[in-house]
């Protein structure tokens, strides 16, 4: 097995084993759609074009099942924190943390992060210091 099966294996893995507490909640969500440039600057062009499925699972996700919420902190608030998921720059050594306080959700990056992307369970984000959730619809699985 080469080294990128290796990688690709573990980052499905760690992908779809993550949990974290999860919230419905009432707040409309803005989305904002991402192109495969996203997947591009986190796995690179080599890892793209030789994972076309994975590659477009990603994608599906991106477009179609992450949103942000804007919604004050409270006292019992139990969603993780941003900050508390590792950074996905095992590829690409460039990639580094957000600045917190300036969060801009058509601007970030999700795949950024070793976020719960693949989980059957909705998942909360609270991006650190600011009033940003970032929702993540649970994968229907047939």
């Amino acid at each position: 097995m080469t080294y990128k099966q290796k990688a690709l294996i573990y980052t499905v893995f760690l992908l779809s084993t993550t949990s974290s507490f999860a919230q419905n909640t009432a707040n409309s969500a803005t989305v904002f759609h991402q192109d495969h440039s996203a997947v591009l600057y986190v796995y690179g062009q080599e890892w793209l074009n030789a994972n076309p499925a994975p590659a477009a699972a990603i994608e599906e996700c991106l477009n179609q099942r992450i949103s942000y919420l804007q919604q004050p902190l409270t006292a019992d608030e139990k969603f993780p924190l941003l900050s508390s998921f590792s950074l996905m720059n095992k590829f690409n050594a460039e990639i580094t943390a957000i600045d917190y306080a300036n969060f801009a959700p058509d601007s970030f990056k999700p795949l950024t992060y070793s976020l719960p992307f693949f989980s059957d369970m909705k998942q909360v984000i609270r991006v650190d210091g600011s009033d940003y959730l970032i929702v993540i619809e649970p994968l229907n699985r047939k």
